[in-house]
């Protein structure tokens, strides 16, 4: 019997990636939609690494775009991507940006040679959604799926109002280029409702993804301090949204009593805060140990330190956090959507430092947790949430 097939263009993909947490929803599509023939047009980036997960890619060919623009390096792109970062988000203009012509003749020759009718792009980055009006008017018949893993241009807060107009002029012509959008949390969702336009809407959320692995790896812990597990890239650039810096000053103040944090992924960072004596770094792992890792500390960390993007956060790792049964820890620069479902649940603490006092909120924690409660979440494994994207695209038959 002939496979049926599907296109799925991305950012980066396996096994050219920095980080699992960035292409893991995509990757849990690709295993749901078993019974189809897959092709991935993503960016090849100096990355290298599957993280474990290279038997899973049956029936899958990944197309690289394998040359990279000197524009993205070029000084004064840097200076107006540091000073005008929500601006540049705005309007998508990214690294991908620089790369769309690259797409646009892979994508061309997979639509020819392998007679494809499905496609579904997910970002961000998001300059890759500005393929759709593309691939729409060389196909007008193709079905074309965007999913929403971050929120675009409604996440933004800014004064600009009439280039905020510009923008959501930009995006909803895109929408309307589209068949349907699914939305990775409830934020985005509300947030694309309010374009009012008559085009399938899908909530489908993040998860855990139950994969099994003989390995193992056990840690040296030191049983008097506090040990929290952190998974996932990090940054002590202050200008990013998982800044480190939020947590030395309390950590210098609590050292001698608490708490020791480990992180695990290839962060970029300064000497100094790679010596700091209430830090551990790892390299990335294989995502198959890392269920087995999370067991083993007493809290389990989110951080996210950008203001005006604080409100949709739910990431992929925070539903493997709730898989290992320990409490997780949210610091955040706002409330978050994770931050419902832990306050809702009672599993874990959202500290919001814009209100709260970090130092003190921390100085609260010890290691004897509330009572652990039950929480079913059965509804939050990716292969229960994927099987409403398998429905949808069995319709496009």
């Amino acid at each position: 019997m002939k496979k049926k097939k599907i296109l799925i263009i991305t950012g980066e993909f396996l096994p050219h990636t920095e980080s699992v947490g960035g292409v893991i929803r995509v990757f849990s599509f690709l295993k749901t939609l078993k019974n189809y023939k897959k092709y991935v047009v993503c960016k090849k980036s100096k990355f290298r690494g599957y993280f474990g997960l290279k038997k899973y890619l049956i029936n899958t060919s990944i197309i690289h775009i394998n040359k990279f623009s000197n524009k993205q390096n070029n000084i004064f792109i840097k200076i107006v991507k540091y000073f005008f970062s929500n601006l540049l988000y705005l309007f998508a203009i990214d690294n991908s940006f620089f790369f769309l012509k690259l797409y646009k003749k892979k994508i061309l020759k997979v639509l020819e040679t392998e007679k494809i009718n499905k496609v579904l792009i997910s970002g961000p980055p998001f300059s890759i959604f500005y393929l759709v009006p593309f691939i729409r008017s060389k196909y007008p018949n193709i079905k074309i799926i965007l999913d929403y893993r971050d929120g675009w241009g409604k996440r933004i807060k800014s004064n600009f109002y009439f280039l905020k107009y510009i923008q959501h002029k930009i995006e909803k012509k895109i929408l309307l280029n589209c068949n349907c959008i699914i939305l990775a949390t409830k934020k985005i969702f509300e947030d694309i409702k309010t374009f009012d336009i008559k085009i399938k809407k899908l909530l489908i959320y993040n998860g855990y993804l139950k994969l099994q692995s003989p390995k193992k790896r056990k840690l040296k812990l030191d049983k008097q301090k506090i040990n929290v597990g952190y998974f996932g890239l990090i940054s002590d650039n202050k200008n990013s949204y998982r800044d480190i810096n939020i947590l030395i000053k309390p950590l210098e103040r609590l050292y001698h009593k608490k708490f020791h944090f480990h992180f695990f992924g290839n962060s970029k960072l300064k000497r100094t805060t790679k010596h700091k004596k209430f830090f551990s770094f790892y390299k990335n792992t294989s995502y198959l140990i890392t269920q087995n890792l999370m067991k083993q500390f007493d809290y389990l960390l989110i951080l996210h330190t950008e203001k005006s993007t604080s409100s949709e956060v739910i990431t992929g790792k925070f539903f493997e956090y709730l898989l290992s049964g320990k409490p997780i820890i949210i610091i955040s620069n706002g409330k978050t959507e994770a931050g419902k479902i832990i306050k809702k649940h009672k599993v874990g603490y959202e500290i919001d430092y814009s209100e709260q006092n970090l130092l003190q909120s921390l100085n609260k924690l010890n290691k004897k947790f509330f009572q652990k409660r039950k929480l079913s979440i059965e509804n939050y494994n990716r292969d229960f949430q994927n099987i409403k994207l398998e429905r949808l695209i069995k319709n496009y038959e």
